[in-house]
């Protein structure tokens, strides 16, 4: 199953991304990045390229994906999670964390009405040919909540998988201390 997260900047895609991968063996190596600064980029530049379409986690913002949709498209068993700004509060947290940097994403501007249209669940089930029961929605607010605790179960249970709880709560504290 291909597992395909795409997120508005600053949401904590690559953070999320981070929470689906580590492991009790793994979790030496995130740990590196989680106690540097507050990003967690795995690397610099694009999240998504031509040579992550092979891997069984894809991940990146609305564009990156879109640019591989044809490709997106022909895998027969996918499932995409969503970092949504569905509400206010989402909104004013990607905005907050937007000014701290070069994106500059204003409450209320065109760039913050489209983050909210881009990442909802019917334009996936329509540019990626996608059924709906296969797209879960994480909200801005769930993922930045101190408590990542509920987004797991919501997550084993959508792509059945049990994610590593104890080594995901560390890399989300340490996180959230800086976000």
């Amino acid at each position: 199953m291909k597992v395909i997260i795409c997120f508005p900047p600053n949401a904590g895609g690559n953070h999320l991304k981070n929470l689906l991968t580590v492991t009790k063996e793994n979790i030496d190596s995130y740990m590196s990045v989680y106690k540097g600064g507050k990003q967690v980029h795995s690397r610099a530049g694009h999240n998504l390229t031509e040579e992550d379409l092979s891997a069984d986690l894809i991940y990146g913002h609305f564009g990156e994906v879109m640019s591989y949709q044809n490709e997106i498209r022909k895998f027969t068993n996918k499932k995409f999670i969503m970092i949504s700004p569905d509400t206010y509060e989402d909104r004013k947290i990607l905005s907050e964390r937007n000014t701290r940097g070069q994106d500059n994403l204003k409450l209320n501007s065109y760039h913050d009405h489209e983050q909210v249209f881009l990442y909802e669940p019917f334009m996936f089930h329509y540019y990626f040919r996608t059924k709906m029961k296969n797209i879960m929605n994480i909200s801005v607010t769930e993922l930045f909540n101190d408590d990542i605790n509920p987004v797991i179960d919501r997550i084993n249970y959508f792509i059945s998988k049990d994610l590593a709880r104890d080594q995901v709560n560390q890399l989300h504290k340490i996180w959230k201390s800086k976000n």
